[in-house]
């Protein structure tokens, strides 16, 4: 039960970042997740995007995930950001960059290039998973 939390966290991350970049640019980290109620949670770090850079938002995504996890109780939580990865060919590439974790303390991590085609499209390749060390849930042992 606990991947398809991953899976639908993921799910929801990947097509509201798309949205963004379709709506014309990129966008500040953010993240979402779900709570043990069953509701699923929208978040973000009330940063100026100017004045901050986005490693500010994800340390704020992660203790914010934190905090909601000992008030609520969290069942998975994630977060994604408009970077980079080296493609198949060796170059560097734009990817929207996950870090998604479930409350057994399983992480990964989840890259996916991107290029936009002519007409206003968003072709991405295949996405690559690597598993991590997790953040939000630190005092669990991995499965």
């Amino acid at each position: 039960m606990l991947q398809q939390h991953m899976e639908d966290t993921y799910r929801y991350l990947f097509e509201t970042a798309h949205n963004a970049l379709l709506e014309g640019g990129s966008f500040a980290p953010f993240g979402a997740g779900l709570r043990r109620s069953g509701e699923q949670i929208h978040t973000n770090v009330d940063l100026s995007i100017d004045a901050s850079k986005p490693e500010d938002h994800i340390s704020g995504l992660i203790a914010g995930f934190r905090l909601d996890d000992q008030t609520n109780g969290l069942i998975a939580a994630g977060l994604v950001f408009d970077g980079q990865m080296k493609d198949r060919a060796g170059d560097h590439a734009r990817a929207l960059c996950f870090h998604i974790e479930v409350a057994n303390g399983h992480a990964v991590e989840v890259m996916a290039a991107y290029r936009r085609v002519e007409d206003g499209r968003i072709s991405f390749d295949d996405p690559q998973v690597t598993p991590v060390q997790p953040e939000v849930f630190t005092n669990v042992e991995p499965i």
